[in-house]
């Protein structure tokens, strides 16, 4: 656990990152599918505070992690998760990417707005996933959970 708070630092850090990468990704799929460019920016905008905010939940996730016992089945569930995680962060690290060149070029559009979408439901679909794994650690074993 990290020491120097008297709350889990990690279980608390998770939720806003959570919320505005999936929120972030319903708003610029839906504003883009209807052709309203103020929401898909502020769904935009969205978007890159939550892949910001997710460096520290995974430094203190990595932080917590490094204290589990290595032959522990919580070890091998938050490797997982760790790796999930990681995984989703990259995503949508790589579909922020090409929507900034391809928006600049004025080429997100066909099967490159496709390619965007299914790389924001794919990284969305990794959260989830990854994040229930989280939940686990937290409900059935206890890691990162008050005394």
């Amino acid at each position: 656990m990290f020491d120097i708070s008297p709350i889990p630092l990690h279980p608390s850090l998770v939720h806003f990152p959570i919320a505005f990468l999936l929120s972030g990704t319903v708003s610029v799929i839906w504003f883009r599918w209807f052709k309203k460019p103020l929401g898909e920016q502020w769904g935009l905008y969205t978007l890159v505070a939550g892949w910001i905010l997710v460096v520290p939940a995974l430094i203190t996730g990595l932080i917590d992690k490094a204290a589990l016992p290595p032959d522990s089945p919580e070890n091998a569930l938050a490797n997982t998760h760790t790796t999930g995680m990681i995984a989703m962060w990259v995503l949508y690290g790589v579909a922020l990417y090409l929507y900034m060149i391809w928006q600049k070029r004025e080429q997100l559009s066909g099967g490159k707005l496709w390619l965007w979408f299914g790389l924001l439901v794919l990284a969305s679909a990794t959260l989830a996933l990854a994040g229930h794994q989280g939940g686990r650690l937290v409900y059935e074993f206890g890691v990162g959970a008050l005394p």
